[in-house]
């Protein structure tokens, strides 16, 4: 990550599990409207299957008027990991995604994929164009 600029920086918040400071790093698409676009503060609404994300991005990815883009949070100190780290595990363990409820304009929908550190790349959202 130390070779990628930041393209955002605030808070994720989900009510009664975490909140911490974090960063966005570019992965893949396009990210002209995000540092602007994105609150300084996202909260997380709720939890959502992985199949209703999965079927959506199908649709999106065929679409020639939407973009996918992705990003990765990474807490933005040591001292953040451990919210970071509950928030990946609420998630992970009930085999759900985040929501987030405060899009806007530019950004129509915004979820939070738990992945870890050993899990390959989901298919759907290869192939990557960008850093990656």
């Amino acid at each position: 990550l130390s070779r990628l600029n930041t393209i955002w920086k605030g808070f994720i918040n989900m009510q009664s599990v975490a909140k911490f400071v974090t960063k966005a790093y570019p992965v893949s698409g396009c990210f002209d409207y995000l540092s602007e676009d994105l609150p300084d503060t996202i909260h997380i609404g709720g939890r959502i299957s992985p199949k209703t994300v999965w079927d959506y991005i199908g649709k999106l990815k065929s679409s020639l008027s939407k973009e996918l883009c992705l990003i990765r949070f990474h807490p933005a100190t040591e001292e953040e990991e451990v919210a970071y780290i509950s928030l990946y595990s609420y998630f992970s363990s009930r085999g759900r995604f985040g929501v987030v409820a405060n899009n806007n304009r530019h950004v129509k929908d915004l979820y939070l994929i738990p992945l870890s550190s050993k899990d390959p790349i989901p298919s759907k959202l290869l192939p990557f164009e960008g850093p990656g």
